[in-house]
C-alpha cells in the first residue's frame, strides 16, 4: 500500500496518519475517526489483491466473523467497507508489544519468561480462542506474531486472516513460510479439513516457545520443518528449563500430541489443566532454578555476556579520569605557540640589519624608520595571536576535561532498609562526582546507579549537560552519555535493565543502550520544556511531564507519540506509573495530583489538599497509596482506590524536592532544598530519623531494588549511601 494514503481520508470518514506495518496481503495503519473521537487501526488489501473476488470474498469473512466477537482479549472490528475500489477493515487500536517481541527480548538478554506469567498469558488465549470457538470460529494461525500483550498486560489474539467458519467454505494457507508453519498442526500441514483443536496445538507450540524460549522444532526450510512437525518426536521441555513441573510438561504435550483425539478437546479443558499448574506453583515454596535455560543455551549467554561485559569494562577503563587521550590538546596549543613564535623570529632580522637614520634630508632614513617600525608591529600581532592561541588551547582543554571523581567501593549490606531498621542506618560512603546530580536512580539489579548531571560553570564544555552510569559495588564510572545542550531534568532505567533514559530542558529524551552506551534514540518533544519521565512497567511505554502542562506518552519501540494526556495548562511537575502500569500520576503546578487511566487516557481522579505546587508524585510499591510533595512544606499520603488523605506531614520549613518509598512500602525517605534527608514511617506519617542536617541542597533520593541500599544526590556533587552496617548490631525489639 503507498505511502500516499497518509494524510488522506478513507471512506469519507477516517483520516490516515501512520503507517503501522505491512505484508504481502494488507497494510495497517493508525487512523484518526472523528466521529467518535479516538484512534483506530485500518487495514486496507493490497490494489492487486482488491482485483480477486475469492480473496476479497475471504476478506469480507474475516471482518464479518471476527466483527461478531465480543471478548476482551480479542482484537474488536468496528468497521468494514470498499473505498473506490479499495477494501478496508476498521479495527481497535491495540497499544503494546507482539509476544513474538517480547520472546525475541527475553532471548537478547538471555532470560525465559516467567512460569507465572506464561500461564497467565496462555489461559488468558484459551478463553479468547474458546469463544471464538463457540461462536463456530476457528483461528488457524495462533502464534507470537498473532498475540498482543497490551500495557495492562493482557494478552491479545489478533488477526482472524486466515479464519474458517464452520461449516462455510474451507480456506487453505498456501505458501507457508518457516514462521507459519513452525507453529501449524500436523493436519494443518496434511492438508485435512481442521477443527478448535489445531488451535490447541498451535497454542501449545506457542507455550512450549514461552516456557524454553524457543520452539520445539526449527529448521532451515518450511519443508523440513513440516516433516519434522509431522515425524519427530516432541523435545523433552524439562531439557530446556529446568524446575518445570510435571503437571505442565504433562499438559504441553497432551496439547502437543500429533493426533488431535489424543490432545485436549476443547480450550476449557487446556485452561483447567494450567490453571492446576497455577494452582501448585501458587501453593509449592520457589523453585530458584526455575528461569534457567538449557545446557547449551547456557554456554551461549555465557559467551555472549562474557563479551559484553569485556566492552564495558574496556569502555569504563577509557573513561577513566587520568586516562589520556587519543590525541593531546597540549601538544596542538604548543605547536600554535611555537608557530606564532616563529612568526616574530622571523620578522626581527630586518630590524637588525636596517639602515641607520642620519640628520640628511633623504627618504632614506624615513625609510629605515619605517622599517624599524615593522619588527614591533609584527611582534604586537605575533602576541595577538599567541594570547588567542592560549585562550583557545584552555577553551579546548577545558571542553575536554572530564569532571574530577572521587569514588569508592560501596559494600552491600546484609540488612535492608526499612521502617524497622531505620534507627540503626548510617553512612556507608560517599562519592564526589564533580557535577550537580539533578537525577539518580538504581539500575532495575541495584548493580548500576544512574544520574542526570549539570556543570554549569563548565560553559564549553561538552561536559556541561550529561548523564552517567556508575558500577556500584566497585566504586567505578561505566560511562559518560553525553549529547543535551540545556539543563538536565530527569533520568531512569527501563524495567528490564536494557535502556536509560534521560530528559533535559533541550525537549530531548535520549534513550541509551545501558550495555554499551551507544545511543539507541532521540525523542524530540514538540511540548515545551520537558520536567520529567518515567517507563511503565511493561516497558512498553516512557511517559514525559512538561511545563506546557501535556503529559506524552511514547513508545519505547519507534519512540512514536502514542497520547497525550492533559487537564488543562498548568505546567506537570513529575510523571509516575503506578506499579501494575494502569495508572499515571502527575504532580501539578496548580496544586493538585492528577490520576490518568493510561489505556484509554481519562482522568480517574484529582487530588486536592495542597497549598501549593506540587513537585513530586509516587506510587508506593503495591500501588495502594500515592506519596506527594509540595512547596508548602508538606508530604502527603493518599489512598489511591478513592483519593482520600491518609495523613500529612508537619514541622518543615524547607521545601521537600524528592520522595522514594522503600521496597517494602513501609518507609518514606525524602530531600529537602536545605539539606535535610529523613526517612518517615509510612502507617501514620511520624519521623523516623533524620540522617543529616545543613548540607548543601539535596535534590533526589533514591532506594536500591533489593532495598538494601538508599543513596541521596546533592546540588554540590556529593552522592551518599546509606545502609545498615555490619559493624552496628540491630537493637532488639
Amino acid at each position: 500500500m503507498p505511502q500516499s494514503w497518509i494524510g488522506k481520508t478513507i471512506g469519507d470518514r477516517y483520516r490516515i496518519e501512520a503507517l503501522l506495518g505491512q505484508g504481502g496481503m494488507s497494510a495497517v495503519y493508525k487512523a484518526t475517526d472523528p466521529n467518535l473521537r479516538r484512534v483506530v487501526a485500518i487495514k486496507l488489501i493490497h490494489a492487486h489483491l482488491s482485483d480477486d473476488p475469492n480473496f476479497v470474498g475471504r476478506f469480507k469473512e474475516e471482518a464479518a466473523a471476527v466483527a461478531r466477537l465480543r471478548h476482551a482479549n480479542i482484537v474488536q472490528v468496528h468497521d468494514f467497507n470498499v473505498d473506490n475500489g479499495t477494501y478496508y477493515m476498521v479495527m481497535e487500536y491495540l497499544v503494546g508489544e507482539t509476544l513474538q517481541r517480547r520472546l525475541k527480548r527475553l532471548n537478547t538478554s538471555a532470560r525465559t519468561m516467567p512460569l507465572d506469567e506464561a500461564l497467565r498469558l496462555c489461559i488468558q488465549i484459551c478463553e479468547a480462542a474458546g469463544y471464538a470457538h463457540d461462536h463456530e470460529m476457528v483461528h488457524r494461525d495462533i502464534k507470537p506474531a498473532n498475540i498482543l500483550i497490551n500495557v495492562n498486560g493482557q494478552a491479545i489474539l489478533m488477526d482472524f486472516g486466515i479464519v474458517k467458519i464452520m461449516g462455510g467454505e474451507y480456506h487453505t494457507a498456501t505458501g507457508a513460510t518457516i514462521g507459519t508453519a513452525m507453529y501449524m498442526s500436523p493436519e494443518q500441514i496434511r492438508s485435512e479439513r481442521v477443527d478448535e483443536r489445531a488451535d490447541i496445538y498451535s497454542l501449545g507450540v506457542t507455550l512450549y516457545e514461552m516456557l524454553s524460549g524457543q520452539p520445539p522444532y526449527a529448521a532451515d526450510s518450511a519443508l523440513t520443518l513440516m516433516m519434522m512437525v509431522l515425524n519427530d518426536p516432541l523435545p523433552d521441555l524439562r531439557q530446556a528449563r529446568r524446575g518445570i513441573p510435571e503437571s505442565l510438561w504433562a499438559a504441553v504435550q497432551k496439547a502437543l500430541s500429533k493426533e488431535p483425539a489424543e490432545r485436549f478437546q476443547t480450550m476449557a479443558e487446556m485452561a483447567t489443566a494450567l490453571r492446576q499448574v497455577q494452582a501448585e506453583l501458587t501453593s509449592a515454596p520457589p523453585t530458584p532454578t526455575t528461569t534457567q535455560v538449557s545446557e547449551n543455551a547456557v554456554v551461549q549467554t555465557t559467551t555472549a555476556i562474557a563479551g559484553d561485559t569485556l566492552t564495558e569494562v574496556e569502555f569504563a577503563e577509557a573513561s577513566q579520569p587520568g586516562q589520556p587521550a587519543p590525541v593531546s590538546p597540549a601538544a596542538g596549543v604548543q605547536r600554535v605557540k611555537d608557530k606564532a613564535l616563529s612568526v616574530t623570529t622571523v620578522q626581527d632580522t630586518p630590524a637588525e640589519a636596517g639602515v641607520m637614520p642620519t640628520p640628511i634630508e633623504s627618504p632614506i632614513p624615513r625609510v629605515a624608520t619605517k622599517k624599524a617600525k615593522r619588527p614591533i608591529v609584527l611582534a604586537a600581532i605575533g602576541l595577538v595571536i599567541l594570547v588567542f592561541a592560549v585562550i583557545f588551547g584552555g577553551l579546548y582543554l577545558n571542553a575536554r576535561k572530564t569532571p574530577e571523581l572521587q569514588l569508592a567501593p560501596i559494600s552491600r549490606p546484609a540488612i535492608p532498609v526499612n521502617a524497622q531498621t531505620a534507627q540503626q542506618v548510617v553512612s556507608l560512603g560517599r562519592w564526589e562526582i564533580g557535577s550537580s546530580v539533578q537525577a539518580l536512580i538504581f539500575s532495575p539489579d541495584s548493580s548500576l546507579l544512574g544520574t542526570a548531571n549539570e556543570r554549569y560553570e563548565a560553559r564549553f564544555s561538552k561536559y556541561r549537560f550529561f548523564s552517567g552510569l556508575w558500577q556500584v559495588q566497585p566504586g567505578r564510572l561505566q560511562t559518560y552519555l553525553l549529547g543535551h545542550e540545556l539543563g538536565m531534568v530527569d533520568a531512569d532505567f527501563s524495567p528490564d535493565g536494557q535502556i536509560f533514559s534521560s530528559a533535559s530542558d533541550d525537549n530531548v529524551v535520549m534513550l541509551w543502550r545501558v550495555a554499551d552506551g551507544s545511543l539507541m534514540r532521540k525523542i524530540e518533544s514538540p511540548y515545551g520544556g520537558l520536567t520529567s519521565l518515567d517507563f511503565s512497567p511493561n516497558n512498553l511505554l516512557l511517559a514525559t511531564g512538561s511545563w506546557d502542562g501535556v503529559v506524552g506518552l511514547y513508545q519505547v519501540s519507534d519512540g512514536n507519540l502514542l497520547r497525550t494526556l492533559q487537564q488543562d495548562y498548568e505546567p506537570i511537575s513529575d510523571v509516575n506509573f503506578s506499579a501494575d502500569g494502569t495508572l499515571l500520576a502527575a504532580g501539578s503546578k496548580d496544586n493538585s495530583i492528577l490520576v490518568w487511566k493510561v489505556s484509554d487516557g481519562s482522568l480517574t481522579r484529582a487530588l486536592q489538599g495542597h497549598s501549593a505546587p506540587v513537585l513530586k508524585a509516587v506510587f508506593s510499591p503495591d500501588g495502594s497509596l500515592l506519596a506527594s510533595t509540595s512547596e508548602d512544606y508538606t508530604i502527603k499520603v493518599w489512598q489511591v482506590s478513592d483519593g482520600s488523605l491518609l495523613h500529612s506531614t508537619t514541622g518543615y520549613t524547607e521545601t521537600v524536592i524528592d520522595i522514594a518509598f522503600s521496597p517494602d512500602g513501609s518507609m518514606l525517605a525524602s530531600a529537602t532544598d536545605g539539606g535535610k534527608l529523613s526517612l518517615w514511617q509510612v502507617s501514620d506519617g511520624s519521623l523516623l530519623r533524620t540522617l543529616n542536617e545543613n548540607l548543601d541542597d539535596f535534590y533526589n533520593v533514591a532506594f536500591s531494588s533489593d532495598g538494601y541500599l538508599l543513596v541521596s544526590g546533592s546540588v554540590d556533587g556529593i552522592v551518599q549511601f546509606w545502609g545498615i552496617s555490619e559493624a552496628i548490631p540491630l537493637e532488639e525489639k
